[in-house]
């Protein structure tokens, strides 16, 4: 699956792989654009986007429609603390830390 983006206008693209960039001249008129083995001019920029970018696209948009704060957890938290019932376990949080920094190494 691949999603077209079309119109998308740079003074300068870059050159990658098989593909030849186009560049517009100072007067903003357009030259001929050849992507992979496609001959021929085109009269818009085309990219193709791969089936990962457009799961993380889907991605995104999921997590933009989520409340990023769970309003209730916070009230229950706030209460422990207020009535001194919230308790830390310094040596899972500490594990917990260890475990995150060593997940970003590997």
């Amino acid at each position: 699956m691949a999603n077209d983006i079309t119109s998308i206008h740079s003074s300068r693209t870059q050159q990658s792989g098989t593909r030849q960039s186009q560049r517009l001249d100072d007067a903003g008129n357009k030259g001929t654009s050849n992507v992979s083995s496609n001959a021929g001019s085109s009269s818009a920029d085309k990219v193709s986007l791969t089936s990962t970018a457009a799961r993380l696209k889907d991605i995104e948009q999921r997590l933009a429609s989520q409340t990023p704060v769970d309003n209730s957890r916070v009230s229950q938290v706030k209460s422990a603390i207020n009535n001194g019932e919230y308790n830390v376990d310094a040596d899972r949080v500490a594990n917990k830390m260890i475990d995150f920094e060593n997940s970003l190494h590997s």
